[in-house]
């Protein structure tokens, strides 16, 4: 299996020769700035115009990138293929040997803000932005697996009394339904992360 943090640092190099703004966020993400867990995907936050789709195909096959066709095959990276998974999943999906890759493009004003926010962190050999602690929240409370409740508590239990919980409040409070936001108030209260 490939290291997910080369693959990462691979990731960064080729978004940065784009000028293309990302933010590294999933379970890699949650591990920085919660508990560990494993996971076996790349996810990431990515800003693509529509000019640089090609390029952005051309960098990752490139890396070696593949992406699965209508039948499950793999096959090269294409723009068509790029521009049909956003127009449906709002990601663009590639696989690189067993990784899978997931780049998220931002459509709600929440993950504008988490490409602004996002901090540099040191992996491999270079600083990477990474999706803030209080974003991470925002997104997986967003998402509302079970897998992502749980990542939430692991974020709150080892950042507590270090998170913006006032703007924690202000984006749940536009981002999340009712009984989300509720529950989020009892997870900072169990959690202590006031």
């Amino acid at each position: 299996m490939p290291n997910l943090l080369d693959i990462v640092t691979e990731l960064a190099s080729a978004f940065d020769r784009l000028q293309l703004r990302f933010a590294l966020g999933g379970a890699l993400a949650t591990s920085y700035w919660g508990i560990v867990r494993t996971t076996q995907d790349v996810d990431c936050l990515i800003a693509v115009p529509a000019l640089k789709y090609q390029l952005l195909a051309d960098e990752l096959h490139a890396l070696g990138c593949r992406q699965l066709d209508d039948d499950g095959n793999f096959v090269g990276v294409s723009v068509a293929r790029m521009r049909s998974q956003v127009s449906d999943q709002h990601l663009i999906e590639c696989f690189l040997d067993s990784v899978r890759i997931e780049l998220f493009v931002p459509i709600v004003p929440l993950q504008t803000e988490i490409l602004r926010r996002a901090i540099p962190v040191p992996i491999g050999n270079r600083d990477i932005p990474v999706t803030t602690a209080e974003d991470l929240i925002l997104l997986k409370l967003a998402f509302h697996r079970a897998k992502d409740l749980q990542d939430v508590r692991g974020i709150l239990w080892v950042q507590r009394g270090k998170l913006d919980l006032d703007y924690l409040r202000s984006w749940s409070a536009r981002s999340l339904d009712a009984d989300v936001q509720g529950e989020f108030d009892e997870l900072i209260a169990e959690f202590g992360a006031t």
